[in-house]
């Protein structure tokens, strides 16, 4: 590419606080046949101004399916990137810029860059010295990423010993520092031994302080070494627990609408917490025993020197304790599934009661549910006694034989040396009797090891079931990002929720012009709130086509269109945090000019101010300060705050007092201008005034059009209009002052 000017670098890169770091990952991103949204990105990760520090574009990058690497470059090095462009140059203000290319052939070398905010995409030549002025050598090489992610792999044991092994640098020293502990093992039998049959028999006061010096070092080092295997130990399992909650979240946040509209939260909610069951298993007992085990390497031949016979004896005895777990660990794996169906029962009845806590109060049903939950009560302890009680039967057994290695080594070894006249030395004997019972700890943890496999297996079936599910399609960076103008078109759609005999929607088709109001209307059930949830992307699995703006809604990027789409619902929750976050919680970059026209929209206004702390007032847990009418219109403030080209208003005033109905319905001209809304209501004096009225009926567009033409020719909305005015005769056609205003079209 050839430049039209040689522009100096340090001028191009002025609009450091407009971020080019996004703009230029955007660019090169593309290059490798990936689209990414700057603003997107923004909202992703929460970037309000300024460029993002170098380690957050990492992630950034990684996150997004591409394979990043930062490194220190010089000058000489960038004639020799050649296939590695593009890449990016982080300058020193922090600003950015895309190496496109590297121009050798006459005149001077130049580097050829390319301004990632410049309209034209132009690239300026710039020579070595004024790169230098502004450059320090930071670089990133990107490009895509086509292997298997972490985040797109199954989940189970081979995953979770994937994010153990890439802290493997921490856990090879582990292993080191386990080796040293285990040859200092040999030092205590050892030292008895020499003690019993040198110094107490020649009676040696000088090999006595040697073999205690010997100790003092021993002891110091066993010390030195076991705090670090702890320390490192914390280390590395703090950052598997960091890689765990993320993979958690992400993948839990990402499952469709319909996973967490059948499957209680209690359920999710315990299946989730059992990857920690997961994690102390593999970085606790499971690695804490093949630390252990790494003695073995040590011990069994020192006991073999000692006396084969005995070192046979010893494992023999070991073998019989892991053959008696082998044979409970079908009926332990069955009594641990008992166990976790009585425990997911159990919370998800708790996690009921507390989200309906006002409803048990409200009808006194405190007795019911205290029968209810012992009910539940009782089957998790029957199930868990059970388990106890199984689980005790192997662990009885195996006690005695732990016991019998030290005691019958004695025994046999000093049959053995009354045999052989004596040859066995007491102090040897001794030091194999400590040898031995070091040694069978390994197996001892085995065994119990098998147990509790039994169970984290079952707690990996547990988590999987809920972060293997399939992600929500279209969720991520993946679909188009058109520019939504607010043009809809559904045609021949047909949707039937999973179990339901009927379908929601049936045969569904209408179009809307971009900046009309349609108010949708009909009986319970009839398929209101599916229209608006299927063009919110929560149901994908529909049949037919739905458009917005030409552009088919599956093509679409579904955070790019959720972030154009206002929805107030009927019923809102409200985040923990103050008025002024909840407002922003789609818009963290917002002013607090833009939040308050939008409460002022909403007429949440008027309320906020009297509030003692007015827009840092905290939110206390389910809004127990806030009336229903007051969480509503702070609803309705959030969604108007991102000034959404589609509004989706679904009984969204059902909850209003008079006044404050009145203050939305007059604010509803301003707030309609410049985008399509969908206005979803029981009260057809509401819907009077909109451009285009949908009725429903058992999942069919029944009829649509206006106030008037639907008054004349459609039945079912003449008998629900004069069942609401009843003061009107069914021949009148004038109606009572609408509560919505004519919307601009």
């Amino acid at each position: 590419m050839q430049s039209k000017t040689a522009i100096d670098p340090q001028s191009a890169s002025a609009e450091a606080p407009r971020a080019t770091s996004l703009h230029a990952l955007a660019i090169v991103a593309r290059h490798h046949g990936l689209h990414l949204s700057v603003d997107q990105m923004r909202r992703d990760y929460a970037i309000e101004n300024g460029e993002p520090p170098t380690g957050m574009l990492l992630k950034i990058a990684e996150e997004s399916g591409l394979t990043v690497r930062s490194a220190t470059l010089r000058w000489k090095h960038l004639a020799r990137l050649e296939k590695a462009l593009p890449l990016l140059l982080r300058l020193r203000d922090g600003s950015t810029m895309v190496l496109v290319s590297f121009r050798k052939d006459g005149g001077a070398p130049a580097a050829m860059l390319q301004d990632p905010l410049s309209a034209d995409q132009a690239c300026i030549a710039v020579d070595e010295l004024r790169l230098s002025s502004v450059w320090d050598g930071d670089a990133i090489f990107v490009k895509r990423r086509h292997r298997i992610s972490d985040q797109e792999r199954p989940f189970g044991f081979g995953w979770m010993i994937g994010q153990i092994l890439r802290e493997k640098r921490i856990f090879r020293d582990i292993g080191v520092s386990a080796f040293v502990l285990s040859l200092f093992a040999l030092v205590p039998p050892m030292v008895f031994m020499v003690i019993l049959d040198r110094v107490l028999v020649h009676q040696r006061l000088s090999t006595l302080y040697v073999l205690v010096g010997i100790i003092l070092f021993v002891l110091m080092f066993d010390t030195v070494f076991g705090y670090l295997r702890r320390y490192l130990v914390a280390i590395g399992t703090a950052k598997v627990d960091a890689r765990l909650s993320t993979y958690i979240f992400d993948r839990m946040i990402g499952l469709p609408i319909d996973f967490f509209e059948r499957t209680p939260t209690g359920v999710i909610s315990y299946k989730l917490n059992e990857v920690w069951r997961i994690r102390g298993f593999l970085t606790g007992q499971l690695f804490g025993t093949l630390l252990d085990s790494m003695t073995l390497v040590v011990l069994i031949p020192a006991m073999f020197i000692m006396s084969p016979l005995l070192a046979f004896l010893v494992l023999g005895v070991a073998f019989l304790m892991c053959l008696v777990v082998a044979i409970y660990i079908g009926p332990l794996a069955r009594a641990y599934g008992d166990v976790i169906k009585a425990e997911q029962r159990k919370g998800s009845f708790m996690i009921e009661v507390l989200h309906g806590a006002r409803t048990v109060k409200s009808l006194a049903l405190e007795g019911r549910k205290r029968l209810d939950w012992d009910v539940r009560v009782a089957d998790a302890v029957r199930a868990n006694t059970k388990m106890q009680l199984l689980s005790n039967q192997p662990q009885t057994i195996l006690q005695p034989l732990e016991k019998l290695i030290y005691s019958g080594t004695l025994a046999v070894g000093a049959y053995l040396a009354l045999s052989d006249g004596g040859s066995a030395y007491g102090g040897m004997l001794v030091a194999f009797s400590m040898i031995a019972s070091r040694a069978t700890q390994p197996f001892v943890q085995i065994a119990s090891l098998m147990q509790q496999f039994q169970e984290v297996r079952g707690a990996v079936a547990q988590v999987a079931s809920v972060v293997n599910q399939p992600q929500e399609q279209g969720l991520g960076r993946q679909g188009v990002r058109p520019v939504i103008k607010g043009e809809l078109s559904f045609s021949e759609v047909r949707f039937r929720y999973p179990g339901s005999q009927n379908p929601a929607l049936d045969d569904i088709s209408f179009d809307v012009k971009s900046g009309q109001v349609i108010g949708i209307m009909g009986r319970s059930g009839s398929g209101k709130t599916t229209v608006t949830r299927v063009l919110q992307g929560l149901h994908q699995n529909y049949e037919g086509l739905v458009k917005i703006d030409g552009v088919d809604l599956r093509e679409i990027d579904l955070t790019h269109l959720r972030s154009n789409l206002g929805v107030v619902l009927q019923d809102n929750f409200l985040f923990n945090g103050t008025i002024r976050e909840n407002i922003m919680a789609a818009n963290r970059s917002a002013s607090l000019e833009e939040v308050m026209r939008a409460a002022r929209l909403a007429g949440a206004e008027e309320f906020i101010e009297r509030l003692p702390r007015g827009y840092e007032t905290m939110i206390e847990e389910g809004s127990a300060n806030l009336s229903g009418g007051q969480r509503q219109r702070l609803a309705i403030a959030r969604a108007l705050l991102v000034d959404p080209s589609v509004l989706i208003l679904d009984e969204a005033t059902s909850a209003l007092d008079p006044d404050s109905e009145a203050i939305i319905n007059n604010n509803l001209t301003r707030i309609a201008q410049g985008r399509t809304m969908i206005v979803i209501s029981h009260r057809l004096a509401s819907l009077v005034n909109c451009d285009q009225i949908i009725v429903m009926e058992r999942g069919k567009l029944y009829d649509m059009g206006k106030h008037d033409e639907l008054l004349q020719r459609c039945d079912v909305y003449r008998h629900l209009w004069f069942q609401q005015n009843r003061h009107l005769s069914p021949g009148s056609t004038h109606d009572r002052a609408p509560l919505t205003p004519a919307a601009n079209t």
